[in-house]
């Protein structure tokens, strides 16, 4: 029973990505079809990763010394 699961869960997976894999290669013939417009979305280098989570981590800490503090 649970290799009969699994396989169809495999199936059913597979059928899923079937669309998007036909969508990608016609995409890939033609691109300037209407249905291929690319959401061009913003990178964000690792320096500036850093920064952001050591200033959400300093923010963090603050609020639960404060936190503390009050206590």
């Amino acid at each position: 029973m649970r290799k009969h699961l699994l396989t169809t869960l495999s199936t059913l997976g597979a059928a899923a990505a079937l669309p998007g894999q036909a969508i990608a290669s016609v995409c890939a013939t033609n691109p300037t079809l209407p249905s291929c417009d690319i959401t061009r979305v913003p990178e964000i280098d690792a320096l500036q990763g850093g920064a952001a989570l050591a200033a959400l981590a300093a923010i963090v800490l603050i609020v639960w010394e404060r936190h503390r503090r009050a206590a």
